[in-house]
């Protein structure tokens, strides 16, 4: 049956077989072009969800580096008081009660009613940045605490030793309520009171609620509240730059949460201290991920997503920073699973315009095909016109396709191939006029090379030397033009236009000077007779200055590449910018009308003729400095 059916419809139908192909093509490329379409939307939301991850990132990162910056500027501001710089030293190094006797002291030496006090700045600098939550002064030297809260409520001294007063624990974080979570606390402050102690500028992350939060994971619920992150820096004294004790700047976490919520990315963030502790996250499934993935996400390289497969979760993005000032980490993570649980929509409709556009490219194949082919056999008819010497055939399609481009080529070639002919035509006709003139110079040369010889040995006998080496080139010049061949050597060329000058210099009595460089091994190159020859003519007629006596022509002649360059340079009047444009616009038409003259445009014409397009003749000319002919002819 399949036999019969191909007999019937496919082997001897061409539009048949063209369509069931098309239509395979079609139904291919539509296929591979849905998968791709949606490979794309794929990597599409990937790469925006990925960018969106790395400006949650980079929100995070900023707003540490905010509140260092903020802890920084509230110290710089400390210390360019002196007033308060030295009421801060004096307070650490001696403790309260000394530094109120020292206030009574320095406000009944002062003649104003109002003396400042470093109270009243660190005060004021909760009104500044609703983030801070805690300033405290640490004296280590004299064993006490000094810490000022946002709500204003502790401002008071504490027992400092080895170990943070409790009471100062649950006044610094009050939202702790129960002893257990409070001795978590108080571990946690002694970890980190070890890792700052003795640096400048260092930074210790307080996470008050991981008790809590590690309940919150099991639980399956946010944890109840949020830790502070802290800034510790060094007092010293200015006048003796020891130091007095710390200032520890207490940050809320607030500010996170308002950044994320900004970014747009609620779901997978985790900020780490620099003892890779959680400090903050904001789900609970991504921070029990870490737990279980620390080491292979801690020996990720930073800023650079990786895509891994984490327990629990399975393929995930990840990236992982730590550009901020305050050493914070902060990781966000993507599972691959939410973009494509977002594309179930686009993957629907994917399919659905795919299985349609099927139909109908199937349903249009046939008439496609049938168009085609009737404009095909207009273009294979015209072909074959063009052999018989139809050259006036001429294919005209309105449609704007790939076979109106062939017709419009077939027309051009067609177009080309007219103009080639009537070209090659005309240039043989000239060649042979050439050759005629040439032989009709011939006639009896023999008669005057001895008549110019005879001349010559009586002006000698004379004593006329310069008459007789006048005519002894004259004779040369003459001898080398009437020559019958159309191409002689290099040497042969440069030889007849060094005569033609010397007979030029002894004419005008030594006001020209010539100079001739042409380099080893090229005057053996068969050339065009003449093609030197009237180029330093033009200059000896419109060139050469009579009333001076520097007149100078160059003739260099090198090899670049494939081409053989003969360069002839003098330094005439040159030619005016207008005389030059049109000679170039002469010299770049194909137009081979040159009136019958040897000059320079019948030069460049022969040369194209006999070497082709890549042979002819460049001028540049500088109005009265001087003119440049550049002959380029192809010897590869």
């Amino acid at each position: 049956m399949l036999k019969r059916i191909y007999q019937t419809h496919f082997k001897r139908r061409l539009f048949n077989k063209l369509i069931v192909v098309y239509s395979c093509i079609a139904l291919i490329s539509l296929v591979t072009l849905s998968l791709f379409t949606y490979q794309f939307f794929v990597r599409k939301d990937m790469s925006s969800m990925l960018l969106e991850q790395q400006r949650s990132v980079d929100a995070m990162n900023r707003y540490f580096d905010q509140k260092y910056e903020t802890s920084q500027l509230l110290i710089q501001q400390l210390y360019q008081d002196n007033v308060l710089i030295r009421d801060t030293v004096y307070f650490l190094e001696n403790g309260y009660e000394s530094y109120l006797r020292y206030r009574l002291d320095t406000y009944s030496e002062s003649n104003s009613f109002f003396v400042r006090d470093f109270h009243t700045f660190y005060a004021n600098q909760f009104w500044k940045d609703s983030d801070l939550k805690n300033i405290v002064l640490v004296s280590p030297r004299q064993g006490f605490a000094f810490m000022y809260s946002d709500n204003g409520v502790f401002r008071k001294v504490y027992p400092w030793e080895v170990t943070p007063d409790p009471q100062f624990l649950r006044d610094r974080y009050p939202l702790q309520s129960n002893e257990s979570k409070a001795s978590d606390v108080d571990e946690m402050q002694n970890e980190v009171q070890d890792a700052v102690k003795d640096t400048d500028n260092s930074i210790a992350s307080q996470h008050s609620e991981e008790a809590e939060e590690q309940a919150s994971l099991e639980a399956d619920k946010e944890p109840s509240a949020l830790p502070y992150f802290t800034v510790t820096n060094r007092i010293n004294n200015p006048d003796t730059l020891t130091t007095s004790g710390e200032i520890m700047i207490d940050f809320g976490i607030d500010g996170i949460r308002h950044r994320l919520v900004d970014a747009q990315q609620l779901d997978s963030v985790i900020v780490l201290n620099e003892q890779d502790q959680i400090i903050y996250f904001n789900n609970k499934k991504m921070a029990t991920a870490y737990e279980h993935n620390r080491a292979e996400l801690l020996a990720m390289k930073r800023n650079q997503p990786l895509k891994l497969i984490l327990d629990g979760i399975g393929e995930t993005y990840v990236t992982l920073s730590q550009t901020n000032k305050l050493g914070m980490t902060v990781i966000s993570m993507l599972p691959s699973h939410e973009v494509t649980d977002r594309l179930a929509g686009v993957r629907t409709t994917i399919g659905v315009v795919t299985v349609l556009c099927v139909i109908l490219v199937v349903g249009i194949a046939y008439v496609t095909v049938i168009r085609i082919s009737r404009r095909t056999q207009v273009i294979v008819k015209a072909m074959k016109q063009v052999p018989a010497g139809k050259l006036d055939t001429r294919i005209n399609f309105q449609q704007e396709d790939e076979l109106s481009d062939i017709a419009h080529s077939f027309n051009h070639m067609v177009n080309d191939l007219s103009d080639y002919i009537n070209r090659v035509y005309k240039s043989e006709l000239k060649q042979k006029h050439a050759e005629l003139v040439a032989l009709q110079s011939q006639i009896k040369p023999h008669f005057l090379y001895n008549t110019l010889e005879v001349i010559r040995m009586r002006a000698v006998a004379k004593g006329a030397h310069d008459v007789g080496d006048m005519i002894y080139n004259l004779a040369s010049i003459f001898r080398h033009m009437v020559k019958d061949k159309t191409h002689i050597t290099l040497q042969e060329e440069i030889e007849n236009c060094k005569r033609y000058l010397e007979l030029t210099r002894i004419r005008y009595r030594d006001k020209l000077q010539y100079t001739i460089e042409m380099d080893v091994g090229l005057g053996g190159y068969q050339v065009m007779k003449l093609s030197v020859q009237p180029m330093i003519e033009n200059y000896l007629v419109h060139g050469l200055g009579l009333e001076r006596t520097d007149n100078h022509i160059w003739i260099h002649v090198l090899r670049e590449a494939d081409d053989l360059i003969i360069r002839i340079r003098d330094n005439g009047s040159g030619i005016a910018p207008e005389r030059l444009q049109q000679l170039q616009e002469e010299l770049s038409s194909d137009d081979l009308q040159d009136h019958g003259s040897l000059g320079i445009k019948n030069v460049h014409n022969r040369l194209r003729i006999l070497y082709g397009d890549g042979a002819g003749i460049e001028i540049d000319s500088i109005y009265q400095e001087g003119t440049t002919v550049t002959i380029r002819i192809p010897i590869g």
